[in-house]
């Protein structure tokens, strides 16, 4: 975290446009946003220490993954939904977010779906998809919604898994509702929340450019009759939900904290005040590389000087022979 406040040289050559618009709306004199990043008391992630990966942290960061998804009321279903939900041995959604628009995807991948989806007759799928265009292709147990609440679903009993691209609203939404995973991701962080999911046994990865109906229908498969992933994710649901302090006391806690105090430097890394070249370790570098390059010129002096000296002995002794 601690490289926040530091950038190359090229980039503090090169105006930055984030802070640009921040000069244009509210000063010409704002200060760089590296340098507001350096002097923060405090940085909130939207992250959580139960189902990140165990990593090396700074003590000013104050992770508050889940913020407000804990607190949401679970409110009935439209009438709709609920009658689907309650036909056959279950629902699984199918959703990539508002910014992946499912309706966008290659019409190749839209079949995989739907030929994938009929293999399923006994599960109802909820796909959100904002257009109309496959319409005359669905399968009895295929439900299209341009919108429909996703977290409420994802809530109800009888929902026994999420098809998502990955996004870190989605994940989070699938842990606190314990729904087993089936991720497609897609850009961004996508693929590292996939593999979380993955890593902590609630979830299968599918690879975009290997997308079949074999692929796809084995995943579905495994997700619902493997009971594995839902105990998994309902273990990792209930060690969320019972922390000893949720997201929302941590961050009211701590901006209390940081307004009481204003500026924390105790929390300060020692990075923060590091040059470019001591950041970099440049001076270490050049070091070690100038002690190898003596270490090796002095080898190779010496393998001469014994290469010559065996020449020497090597040739006398010819000679001495010869006479």
């Amino acid at each position: 975290m601690s490289s926040i406040a530091h950038s190359s040289c090229l980039s503090r050559l090169v105006a930055d446009p984030e802070t640009e618009v921040f000069r244009q709306l509210i000063s010409p004199d704002f200060p760089d946003l590296l340098d507001l990043a350096a002097k923060c008391p405090l940085v909130m992630a939207n992250t959580n220490e139960l189902y990140e990966i165990p990593r090396p942290t700074l003590a000013k960061v104050v992770n508050i993954g889940g913020l407000g998804m804990e607190s949401r009321d679970v409110k009935p279903l439209p009438k709709d939904i609920e009658e689907i939900m309650g036909k056959g041995d279950g629902a699984v959604v199918l959703s990539f977010g508002s910014v992946a628009v499912a309706y966008r995807m290659p019409m190749e991948w839209k079949m995989v779906f739907l030929e994938t989806f009929k293999r399923f007759p006994n599960y109802q799928f909820l796909v959100r998809y904002e257009s109309d265009d496959i319409r005359g292709n669905l399968s009895s147990n295929v439900h299209l919604f341009k919108w429909f609440p996703q977290t409420d679903i994802l809530n109800h009993p009888r929902t026994k898994a999420l098809i998502t691209h990955g996004g870190y609203n989605s994940f989070q939404e699938a842990i606190l509702t314990g729904v087993p995973l089936i991720t497609i991701p897609l850009f961004g962080d996508q693929p590292k929340n996939a593999r979380l999911a993955e890593h902590h046994g609630f979830g299968i990865v599918l690879h975009k450019a290997e997308l079949t109906v074999p692929t796809l229908s084995a995943a579905i498969q495994e997700v619902l009759t493997n009971p594995k992933f839902k105990k998994r994710v309902e273990r990792l649901s209930q060690m969320t939900k019972r922390q000893p302090v949720s997201p929302a006391q941590l961050v009211v806690k701590w901006s209390e904290f940081a307004a009481e105090f204003q500026t924390l430097e105790n929390l300060e890394p020692a990075g923060n005040k590091l040059n470019f070249i001591q950041y970099h370790s440049l001076d270490v570098i050049a070091f070690l590389t100038s002690v190898l390059l003596t270490v090796l010129l002095l080898i190779v002096i010496v393998a001469r000087l014994l290469w010559k000296t065996l020449f020497i002995v090597i040739s006398r002794s010819s000679k001495r022979k010869s006479e």
